[in-house]
């Protein structure tokens, strides 16, 4: 009896372990599982099956002359969903020519009624939390500048660091992009300038899928941005054209109004889906330049 102490220990510690573990038999019967095929590979890897901030688009944006400091709270609406966030973003120049940028959504809060959870494929049958999101690495570098235009290239790679994956919110795994963007500035006035960019590249991310395990996507985006003293009014057209037609063609359309004093700018923005993305979006901004 003494031999099988060990036993009953084990089984006194593992039984509330049991208790808590999840029970999946609602997700096999909503999802006619198989049996044998991981659960990974249900999940549909595009922007129109995924959280906001899981496929990000860039902007075409002119190259960085200063260390910035962005911090924006952002609100995504969509119906049966809920959803906010936290996205900072840091540059630094790398010399005259180049330079670096990092972001992150470092804290995502989602709810998701049963149609949503359903559609999206996820695991938890009450999909509520928080997540961490996916750290992002940017690198662009001057091609060629006269006095009024730019062109520039530009490379990103999304990392596979965000969470909650099981449901839908980040990819768990990586993806890149590369373009080529062209600026032109055109001064009206003392007071008043238009600057207009376009954007054109290549998005590539893996998937879990089996017959295609990577989605190539052209990437074009286009900017004009109004000027006048201190104020902004810029609108943004961006997106991608995957080949599976899985959702994975979003297109966005933003209008931003921003204010700038010195080295402290206040932005609100709200974004309009236009195509295989869930969410319309208000968002409101800091940036701080030094």
């Amino acid at each position: 009896m003494r031999g099988c102490s060990w036993k009953y220990f084990l089984l006194a510690f593992s039984f509330p372990l049991s208790v808590l573990a999840q029970d999946f038999s609602w997700w096999n019967d909503t999802h006619q599982w198989d049996g044998n095929t991981h659960w990974s590979s249900y999940l549909i890897m595009s922007p129109g099956f995924m959280g906001p901030n899981a496929f990000p688009i860039p902007f075409a944006e002119r190259k960085n002359t200063k260390n910035e400091l962005d911090l924006n709270f952002n609100n995504h609406f969509n119906s049966g969903e809920k959803n906010w966030d936290f996205l900072t973003r840091f540059s630094y120049p790398l010399g005259e020519k180049a330079s670096l940028r990092l972001s992150m959504n470092p804290i995502e809060y989602f709810e998701m009624d049963s149609n949503i959870r359903d559609e999206r494929i996820a695991r938890d049958e009450f999909p509520q939390g928080y997540a961490s999101g996916d750290l992002l690495v940017e690198m662009n570098a001057l091609l060629f500048e006269n006095e009024h235009s730019e062109l520039l290239f530009n490379f990103g790679l999304k990392t596979a660091s965000g969470s909650q994956f099981r449901n839908a919110r980040y990819t768990d795994s990586p993806a890149y992009y590369f373009d080529l963007s062209y600026h032109h500035e055109k001064i009206i006035s003392p007071d008043f300038k238009v600057d207009a960019g376009l954007l054109m590249g290549l998005y590539v991310w893996q998937t879990y899928m089996i017959n295609n395990r990577q989605n190539d996507a052209i990437l074009a985006a286009a900017s004009l941005r109004l000027h006048y003293k201190g104020y902004c009014l810029q609108n943004d057209l961006r997106g991608f054209k995957g080949y599976l037609d899985n959702g994975d063609q979003p297109l966005l359309y933003s209008v931003k109004f921003l204010r700038n004093w010195n080295s402290l700018q206040v932005s609100i923005s709200q974004q309009y889906t236009l195509h295989d993305y869930p969410y319309n979006s208000l968002s409101l901004g800091l940036n701080y330049r030094f």
